[in-house]
């Protein structure tokens, strides 16, 4: 039934749908919520339940607490009446995941990105392993409701084509991948960039029930950030993940790889850290880093984040000033957004240094708005959230609908 949710739907179609998605946000759930909820009268909606229950789509969870008479009723969807692929493509694996409908990874395979990884070699690695995960898993392909696909860099979302790989390697220019999978599956195939489903996957693992707007962003190679508001996230067609690296910071600052001065990524991002590190321990600073490596100009991301584990000072001069700048460009976001939530993530953010000073940046320059009750947050340790955020995308495809949210 969940492929019938989609295209042109009966009143009675569009009631099932709209009761689904409120069954998968809400519960366990009773049916006197539901009524509130959707206005339906009791009877329509309880039928209308029956009618999920029937279709194997939800079922009674037994959760509820009896007051003396017969338990209630408590609906949640069924998780193994369909089941989803996510996939990530980024710089570093190719990630393929076997999800349920509550987004539990049921099992994953992960393919090393290597020189030898074109797109011909990656594709026929996701077709394979898709395969081999339906199989293994007993799914069969009329259980499988669509596969997602998440990818860092320039992208077509209509056309279904990656422009270009993140780092600029030969062959990847115009690879669409949606016609090839579907093609191969005969299923629903879905595109967006990588960093708007982190945010998705982030928020409907954890956020869902507490949180309508969140921004979920990266400090990494680049800084990107992904926007979800009013539970939705913020598309575009225009390819500007990374445009939260370009607002300024310090309008008298460095200059940055865009030309622009001041800008945040010449500040927070990997290789702004880096490039201030090595400059400083050519100046004669003393750093834990010179033990490490030959040459100061080999230093890399893990070298620093070692240093850091090791209170070297001159890292965590560095890493708090980018810390600070970022704190800055955060709360010129939330000025600006008014989420409910911030998240911080990528590789600078993952470290609890960064995080701390981001946060207390943040807050001290929110003290203007003493209502404002956002909250600072670090991304998961999980490193699959962009392709668990692929797999939510197809489900809600199906099931969301702009007057459920």
């Amino acid at each position: 039934m969940l492929q019938e949710f989609v295209g042109l739907m009966s009143p009675k179609m569009k009631s099932l749908k709209r009761l689904y998605y409120l069954i998968n946000k809400l519960g366990p759930v009773r049916i006197n919520t539901l009524v509130e909820q959707t206005g339906y009268k009791h009877s329509t909606c309880s039928r209308l339940v029956e009618e999920l229950v029937q279709s194997g789509l939800i079922y009674d969870s037994g959760l509820g607490e009896s007051k003396g008479g017969r338990k209630p009723s408590l609906y949640v969807i069924k998780p193994d009446s369909h089941y989803l692929i996510g996939i990530e493509i980024s710089s570093l694996f190719t990630t393929v995941l076997l999800l349920d409908l509550q987004l539990t990874i049921v099992a994953e395979h992960k393919l090393k990105m290597l020189e030898t990884c074109t797109p011909d070699y990656t594709l026929r690695f996701i077709s394979e392993r898709i395969d081999q995960l339906l199989e293994e898993h007993s799914v069969p392909h009329n259980k499988l409701l669509g596969i997602g696909v998440g990818a860092i860099g320039p992208i077509n979302r209509e056309g279904g084509t990656l422009l270009s790989h993140e780092h600029k390697l030969d062959g990847w220019e115009q690879v669409n991948i949606i016609d090839y999978l579907q093609t191969r599956f005969h299923t629903t195939v879905l595109l967006d960039n990588g960093i708007n489903l982190a945010a998705l996957g982030e928020y409907r693992s954890k956020y869902w029930k507490d949180a309508d707007n969140l921004v979920y962003t990266s400090s990494g190679v680049a800084i990107r950030c992904g926007i979800i508001l009013q539970g939705q996230v913020l598309g575009s067609k225009l390819d500007m993940d990374n445009s939260l690296g370009h607002i300024t910071v310090d309008v008298h600052g460095r200059q940055c790889s865009c030309g622009a001065y001041g800008c945040l990524e010449a500040y927070s991002s990997f290789p702004s850290v880096r490039e201030e590190i090595v400059r400083r321990i050519k100046r004669g600073k003393a750093s834990v880093l010179q033990s490490m490596v030959d040459q100061v100009d080999d230093v890399q991301f893990h070298h620093i984040l070692d240093a850091l584990e090791q209170d070297d000072p001159l890292c965590y001069d560095v890493v708090r000033d980018a810390a600070y700048y970022y704190g800055i460009g955060l709360s010129n976001l939330i000025h600006l957004l008014r989420p409910d939530m911030v998240i911080v993530g990528g590789g600078l953010g993952a470290n609890l240094t960064f995080y701390e000073i981001t946060a207390e940046t943040v807050q001290q320059r929110l003290q203007h708005y003493p209502n404002c009750k956002v909250k600072i947050v670090r991304a998961s340790s999980g490193y699959n959230v962009v392709a668990v955020g692929a797999g939510c995308m197809v489900l809600d495809y199906f099931i969301e609908d702009k007057q459920t949210t």
